[in-house]
Order: C-alpha cells, then sequence, then structure tokens
C-alpha cells in the first residue's frame, strides 16, 4: 500500500511539473495573410536558437505564413548552423533575412544563414563577413586555418550563394579571408538583394517578387500583410540559456566533481544531483537536444524506480522528478502537417488534458501534504504509568496477585496492603509486572 502511495505522489509530481512548465498553447487566429518576425536580438547561434527557429519555420510552413529573420548575431557555433541552413535550403515558405537595426551586424555563422534566405537585405548603416572558423584553446579563441574544417565551410558558402544566385566569391571570401562588407558594399557585390529602412519598408519592397522554394515557385503578395514577433517557448529560452558555453563548461564541472566526491564519501543520494548537472553541461558541448532530452527521461525514469524501492521520498526522487519535467520540456516536438482530427479538437484535448493533470496533480499534492505532516507530527506513545484498575487478589509485601487496568489483566505487586476489589493506580512498570499503590480516597 506504501508502495502504491509512493507511486501516485511521484506521478502527481511529475504531472504538475510538467503542466506548469510546458508552454501554454493559445489558438491561433488567421487573418489575411501573415509575416512571422524572429528577432536574434544579439544572441548567439547555438542549438537552442536554432531549435527556436526551425520552430518559427514550422508554424509559418503550416500558416503558408513569410518568415523573416532580424539578424544581429556575432555568430555561433557551426553544427547549429548547418541544421538552420539545411533547413532553409528545403523550406516550403519564402524565408527573408534583414540585419537591422542601424549598427546591427550579422557576423560570422549569422552571415552564411542570411546567404541561405531566399531574400537577403539589410538596413543602412549594418554589417556582414567575418565568417572564418574559431576554436578555443589555451590561449583563448584562435582563428582555425586548417584546410579540413575550412574547405568544407567555403564549399557550404559557395554553394548555397549559388542557390540563391548570389556572388559565389565573396561568399568564398568571407570565410577564407574574414571578408567584411557594408550594406553598399554589399548590394554591389550581389551578396544581398535589397536594402531597407524598416521592416515595413522591407515588406513593400519585396511586394510581388517571386522566388523559388522547395514546393515551387511563389510569388510574394504583402498586401494586408500581418506581421506578428515570434515568441519564444519556455523549452527554447532554457535550450538557449543552457547552450552558453561558460555556463555549460560550469556545469559540467560541478557535476562531475560532485559525482566524485559523494561516490568518494559513500553519499550515493547525491549522485542524482551530479547526474542532472553533468547532463545538462553536455548541451553546451554540441550534443544535440533530442539526446540531452531522451537522457534526462531515461535517468530520471531510473532515479523514480530506484526511489520507489527505497523508503521515505528525498534527493532521489525529487531529482528524478526534475529531470522528468525538463526532458519533456527540452524535447522538440512539431504538430504534424496532416490532421487524423481537427485542430480545433486537438487544442480541446490538449486544454482538458492539463486541466486534470493540475486537478490529479493538486490533490495527490494536498495528500502528500497531509502524509508529510502526519510524519513530522511527534508520535503519542502509551504508557500504562498512571493509569487506574482494580485488584482482583488481595496484594502486599511478598504478595503478588492479579489487577485490571485498561480491560488488561496484568501481575502485579505492591509494599502496603491492598484487599481484592479495591481501586489501584499503577506507579511503576517492571518488566512484566506492575507496582502498583492504592487510589487515596481524598
Amino acid at each position: 500500500m506504501r508502495l502504491i502511495n509512493k507511486f501516485f505522489t511521484i506521478l502527481a509530481l511529475v504531472l504538475l511539473l510538467v503542466a506548469l512548465c510546458s508552454p501554454l498553447i493559445r489558438a491561433q487566429h488567421t487573418v489575411g495573410p501573415k509575416a512571422y518576425v524572429f528577432y536574434f536580438e544579439g544572441k548567439t547561434i547555438n542549438e537552442g536558437l536554432a531549435s527556436a527557429i526551425l520552430a518559427a519555420l514550422d508554424m509559418a510552413e503550416k500558416e503558408n505564413a513569410l518568415l523573416v529573420l532580424v539578424l544581429d548575431t556575432p555568430g555561433g557555433e557551426l553544427v547549429a548552423t548547418e541544421k538552420i541552413i539545411r533547413a532553409f535550403l528545403n523550406s516550403k515558405v519564402p524565408i527573408i533575412g534583414f540585419v537591422y537595426p542601424k549598427g546591427a551586424a550579422a557576423w560570422s555563422a549569422g552571415t552564411l544563414i542570411l546567404l541561405s534566405c531566399h531574400i537577403a537585405a539589410m538596413s543602412p548603416g549594418t554589417m556582414i563577413g567575418a565568417a572564418q572558423p574559431i576554436g578555443y584553446g589555451p590561449s583563448g579563441f584562435e582563428p582555425l586555418n586548417y584546410s579540413k574544417i575550412i574547405n568544407p565551410i567555403v564549399e557550404m558558402a559557395e554553394t548555397v550563394s549559388r542557390e540563391r544566385g548570389r556572388n559565389q566569391t565573396a561568399a568564398g571570401l568571407f570565410v577564407r579571408r574574414n571578408l567584411t562588407l557594408n550594406d553598399e558594399e554589399a548590394l554591389r557585390s550581389n551578396v544581398i538583394d535589397l536594402i531597407a529602412e524598416n521592416i515595413g519598408d522591407l515588406l513593400m519592397k519585396i511586394d510581388g517578387m517571386e522566388i523559388k522554394t522547395a514546393a515551387g515557385k511563389v510569388r510574394i503578395d504583402t498586401k494586408g500583410f500581418t506581421i506578428v514577433k515570434y515568441e519564444w517557448s519556455i523549452g527554447d529560452m532554457l535550450t538557449n540559456v543552457l547552450a552558453d558555453p561558460l555556463l555549460a563548461n560550469l556545469l559540467l564541472m560541478l557535476g562531475f566533481y560532485i559525482l566524485l566526491l559523494s561516490l568518494i564519501t559513500g553519499h550515493y543520494p547525491v549522485v542524482a544531483i551530479g547526474a542532472l548537472l553533468f547532463i545538462l553541461g553536455l548541451l553546451g558541448l554540441g550534443f544535440s537536444i533530442n539526446t540531452i532530452s531522451t537522457l534526462l527521461i531515461i535517468v530520471g525514469v531510473v532515479l523514480l524506480i530506484i526511489e520507489m524501492v527505497t523508503p521515505g521520498f528525498g534527493i532521489i526522487g525529487t531529482t528524478g522528478i526534475v529531470m522528468l519535467a525538463l526532458g519533456f520540456l527540452l524535447l522538440p516536438i512539431y504538430l504534424p502537417q496532416t490532421w487524423f482530427v481537427t485542430p480545433e479538437f486537438y487544442f480541446r484535448f490538449v486544454v482538458a488534458g492539463v486541466i486534470i493533470a493540475i486537478a490529479g496533480s493538486a490533490f495527490f499534492a494536498f495528500a502528500l501534504y497531509k502524509i508529510i505532516k502526519a510524519r513530522k507530527a511527534k508520535p503519542i506513545i502509551w504508557s500504562v504509568v498512571g493509569s487506574k484498575g482494580k485488584a482482583l487478589d488481595d496484594l502486599g509485601p511478598g504478595r503478588e496477585g492479579f489487577v485490571m487496568v485498561e480491560g488488561e489483566y496484568w501481575m502485579a505487586f505492591s509494599d502496603e496492603e491492598i484487599k481484592a476489589g479495591e481501586e489501584i493506580i499503577v506507579v511503576e512498570k517492571v518488566g512484566p509486572k506492575l507496582k502498583v499503590k492504592k487510589v487515596s480516597k481524598e
């Protein structure tokens, strides 16, 4: 019975955390043509940013909307950049890259992403280029000049530029020579398609353009467009934070030392915390979000199984619940292209599921509160000393006999003469016998 109660308690806590952490699903009401605008806002390109961009692209494709990337970034990870470029080359909707506002720059990986967009634009006073890869060594960040690394990136930049009809020579020089261009130079060099003052001006200038997507030729008509800023989900924001190399290294080191010290000192429950920090730190080393999510879910389930067969509820179970919640939260989930049910039914089903989960979690959380409260309460220990009863035999010095106390028969003795039938009170328990005396009649 205790095992069943613990199982339902853990299940309730998992459902509650997932319900609270999961991004809210809102009903979308499309009014006319739409353009989703994704802002980089100076963020480094990493797994978190790539996941958010792919989610925005998935949303744009479902609604047949434009996707506008407002680029302002110092660059970032090559693996995340390749993932974004691959998705853009296979996009079914137009993608517009726009370096904005004035003073912004799309350096390094940001330039490669700009080249992969169907339409590349810059605002006055912006810059692109400097795409030579760098690595982190003992003396800090250093440029990488190895042909095995440089040549594939050059080939990717030139291939993407050829696919989009842009200057392949400039694309190669961005990587080989760290070429940098401002907006006017980029336009003259056929690296970008146009210069625009702002997003409104950009949408006016691309009106009527025909571009080639993975679904075929598309003519852009921006009249009456609704501009919608893409909002990051909680999972995307968390992934972006965890993918920071500095934070990832700190988590890795902290997790490693906690694992090591807990194993050496024999504090095995603390191993769970070390494992959690270590797995989260792997995200900054280039591991995919799918891998990290899967690891968190598997290890979380293992920890909960261990918690089920151990007495009490402590660090192992709590860490397992947190791992499961983070695993489901970070797991990329894209809605299907085709539906076996209507989107409205799916939305209502999800809302009903969340409400049931929250209600069930609230009930079990209340039950857990009562269990903890009962466990913390001071135990009441019954004692026969002080209880009153009746002598069944004559008692006295050297004579033992039976007494009735609280409905039970006890062998008793006394230092004074007590007649059968007289009321007695227990003054001490000596092994299986009671020491009694007469109850004062006063």
